[in-house]
């Protein structure tokens, strides 16, 4: 009896590692949503993200994983989101992932991380039809 309850002890200590292991495994998700108007770029490293504009309408009606962002503008630069969650750490730059969900235009990573650029990310969202638009975008790593 006794060593069939060390078996069966030992076979659940082994589905929970498994599943630890394989919930540890699943990808981290950024859903990035604003209206667009024209061309900005989305950056993204460690815990802060930020937006550089580049021509026509600032961004509006911003929303970072569900919750909504009201950045500081100076100029064409945003002040950056701190305390991104998750924060972003792709552990191989070249398994993340861009997916547009909703917009018109075109979405394209421009910059993927890497230790010359401080593990930065960047995609743009070009708008390039008249009048504003809202984008979906998640990223995954």
């Amino acid at each position: 009896m006794k060593r069939i309850l060390q078996m069966m002890a030992f076979v659940l200590l082994g589905i929970a590692g498994l599943v630890f292991v394989s919930g540890c495994g699943r990808p981290h998700v950024l859903a990035f949503r604003a209206v667009v108007d024209g061309s900005d770029v989305v950056k993204v490293s460690g815990d802060r993200l930020w937006i550089e504009h580049e021509e026509f309408q600032l961004p509006a009606q911003i929303f970072i994983n569900g919750k909504p962002w009201h950045p500081v503008w100076t100029d064409k630069l945003s002040a950056p989101l701190q305390d991104l969650s998750p924060a972003f750490n792709p552990r191989d730059p070249m398994k993340v992932k861009l997916t547009q969900l909703k917009g018109r235009g075109s979405v394209s990573i421009i910059q993927l991380p890497n230790s010359a650029n401080d593990q930065t990310l960047a995609f743009r969202i070009d708008d390039n039809q008249p009048g504003a638009d809202t984008y979906e975008i998640r990223v995954s790593w």
